[in-house]
């Protein structure tokens, strides 16, 4: 699809006002990391607007994002949704406009003990919503078997980026991971059968959540529906660990208030799915970091020393959680520095 341009953004909203009449005085297009275009709006009372122009085959992205900014702007989870137009014929694509709170991203360093009650009072509020108030499916993974199949091409691709003989050792390591991870979620199958589903905001990891006038709020929709709970929680709070964002006792007890705060829901399986979870997701995190690594050769040096200390964390969680010996993470990062040009 050709791309928009900011006047064309500027006709299309003559045509479809913002609420109460915001009339934007300024649209700038900003980077987007979805399939398609974002533009923030400024609006004559001071008001922030941001607009997805979305590519036509991400009709169903648009669709889940709209629906979570409706639940979530009415609810004070999120922002407010403005505009949602699912053909979006004048810009080519659908359309979502929400509003844009004046706040600041939580990432970037890590959590405050404020943070993570606050995190955890929006994923309970979140997870305890009826089944009802959301009628499509997240952008998660139905269960663990699934997540695990979409996780073999990231395998794949590893295997061929690291085929230098300097990273055998790695490489061997990995594919015994590859090996007691698959073992691991075919044995607790069982616990995916059946699972009642719940409204999921689809990556309610630190990047996505808003400081605002002293709470928090989480933006970035597009991934809402149903989904389970666990997988959402225990990928989000894994994720933080590896990324520094959230420290090992933080995390242990995100992961139990948690838990205590969902048994009203007398979900039996939970606490096993979250534990489940939790203790594979680093595997997959080392095979997208090692991805990025081989293939992004833009990054700056410090950037590339800080995802290989990432992927050293996840080894290290891997090791010491699932009780295998597959010899220093230091050890076997080593090549992969020297790979790096670190």
């Amino acid at each position: 699809m050709p791309r928009v341009s900011e006047a064309e953004v500027a006709a299309y909203l003559r045509a479809h006002p913002l609420p109460d009449g915001a009339a934007p005085t300024g649209i700038r297009e900003l980077a987007a990391d979805f399939p398609g275009q974002r533009f923030r709006l400024t609006a004559t009372e001071g008001v922030s607007f941001m607009l997805k122009r979305y590519e036509p085959a991400a009709g169903e992205v648009a669709r889940r994002e709209a629906a979570g900014l409706r639940l979530a702007g009415g609810m004070g989870l999120g922002p407010a949704l403005a505009l949602a137009d699912d053909s979006g014929a004048a810009l080519g694509g659908p359309v979502v406009v929400s509003e844009e709170p004046a706040g600041a991203r939580v990432d970037g360093g890590p959590l405050a003990p404020s943070d993570v009650q606050g995190w955890l009072l929006l994923l309970l509020t979140l997870h305890h919503l009826p089944p009802s108030a959301a009628t499509l499916p997240s952008s998660m993974s139905a269960d663990a078997a699934a997540w695990w199949q979409r996780t073999q091409p990231a395998w794949q691709t590893v295997q061929t980026l690291y085929a230098d003989p300097r990273c055998r050792p790695l490489t061997r390591a990995l594919a015994s991971l590859h090996a007691i991870v698959g073992a691991r979620l075919e044995v607790h199958r069982g616990l995916w059968e059946g699972l009642p589903r719940r409204p999921c905001h689809g990556n309610p990891v630190p990047a996505n959540l808003l400081r605002v006038d002293g709470r928090l709020m989480l933006v970035e929709w597009d991934g809402f529906g149903q989904g389970d709970p666990a997988m959402e929680t225990a990928r989000a709070a894994a994720l933080a660990t590896l990324t520094g964002e959230l420290d090992a006792a933080l995390y242990e007890r995100l992961l139990a208030e948690y838990a205590a705060g969902m048994r009203d829901l007398r979900d039996a399986g939970l606490e096993e799915r979250l534990r489940v979870f939790a203790s594979v997701i680093p595997l997959s995190f080392c095979f997208t970091m090692l991805t990025l690594l081989a293939q992004d050769r833009t990054a700056a040096r410090g950037e590339r020393e800080e995802r290989i200390a990432q992927v050293g964390r996840a080894l290290t969680r891997l090791r010491e959680t699932l009780g295998v010996e597959i010899g220093t993470p230091a050890e076997l990062l080593a090549p992969v520095r020297a790979l790096a040009g670190v």
